[in-house]
């Protein structure tokens, strides 16, 4: 009989497991049913952890740890093989005037270029503009850190590429009007063909599209791209276990995260993570929702005043007309 990756419980044995552990289980029961549900899930074996949750994307992708698993990734994306020299901090890297925007992983390549991976679950208004500014606030930094270094002999040729590469989960609707296109790759170019090496660039990846598409189901061994798309796109044990018979490279990381089906303790933290992450991305979809009803109800204002200030205009209009007839006829009656 062929080995399982995940282990194969019921929920009772789960539950009585966690019972065990009283603090463990109380966290259980404060959750809320779907992340319930998903727990059970993956502790009977059913489901598998959710990739692109911040804490299991920074655990399985950990470039400190597993710099391989990145760097094939990011090679795949660039079309070039990299290789991550170090990981850089990221705090307080983009300012938003309230709050810091904490970026998912960022690292520097051996040819000193510099690669921000960011996650993207809910899908945002202005994707290119975010990108673009992530990118610019990145850019800024490495500029002035270099200027310091060099001092005197600083030069703009000193300064080496700043990739962006975003996945969304959800993509928004710009995206769905390319449904066999999931990786977009975007850098600044000049229309009559002249060659320039401007710093930024951007891939930007839709797994949703992704998902519907048919390289999805129709997987190349050889292409490890679709092998990193599917494997963050995949939420079944069972539909895991089928990947990695075509990409046999992706077993280690299934068994890694079948380890913590092992580790409640470990486990309850890592969901109560997913909880704070789901609030505070609910929080963040809410606020840009409202920030575009603002907008169109602004817009639609300003419309409607527009229209009233034409009317405005044209009554005014009539009212000299209808005057200087008025004043035309009264004229004549007297002659």
């Amino acid at each position: 009989m062929e080995q399982k990756i995940f282990t194969q419980r019921t929920e009772d044995e789960v539950l009585s497991e966690l019972k065990e552990l009283p603090g463990a289980y109380r966290t259980y029961q404060g959750w809320n049913e779907e992340l319930r549900d998903l727990f059970m899930a993956f502790c009977m074996g059913k489901k598998t952890l959710p990739v692109l949750y911040d804490t299991v994307f920074k655990i399985l992708m950990n470039p400190d740890t597993h710099p391989e698993r990145l760097e094939d990734c990011i090679s795949c994306l660039l079309k070039q093989k990299v290789t991550i020299q170090t990981v850089l901090p990221m705090e307080n890297i983009l300012m938003d005037g309230v709050s810091t925007m904490v970026m998912d992983i960022l690292v520097r390549l051996d040819d000193g270029a510099l690669v921000l991976v960011e996650i993207q679950k809910i899908p945002y208004y202005f994707p290119a503009e975010r990108a673009s500014c992530y990118s610019a606030d990145l850019l800024l930094r490495e500029y002035s850190c270099v200027k310091r270094e060099k001092g005197k002999t600083f030069s703009y040729n000193d300064l080496r590429k700043v990739y962006t590469i975003i996945f969304y989960e959800k993509s928004i609707e710009a995206f769905k009007e390319y449904p066999q296109i999931f990786t977009h790759h975007a850098r600044m170019v000049c229309d009559s063909g002249l060659e320039l090496n401007f710093l930024q660039e951007f891939y930007l990846v839709a797994l949703d599209v992704f998902e519907k598409s048919g390289y999805s189901k129709h997987r190349d061994p050889k292409d490890h791209l679709i092998g990193w798309l599917s494997f963050f796109c995949t939420k079944n044990a069972e539909d895991a276990e089928a990947l990695c018979k075509e990409y046999p490279w992706l077993l280690e990381l299934y068994t890694e995260m079948a380890e913590f089906g092992r580790k409640p303790e470990e486990l309850i933290a890592m969901f109560s993570d997913f909880l704070r992450e789901m609030d505070r991305n609910t929080i963040r979809y809410m606020v840009d929702d409202m920030k575009e009803k603002i907008e169109k109800q602004a817009e639609m204002i300003a419309e409607k005043d527009s229209a009233i200030a034409e009317k405005d205009t044209a009554l005014a209009e009539k009212d000299a007309e209808i005057a200087r007839l008025t004043a035309l006829l009264e004229g004549r009656k007297e002659d």
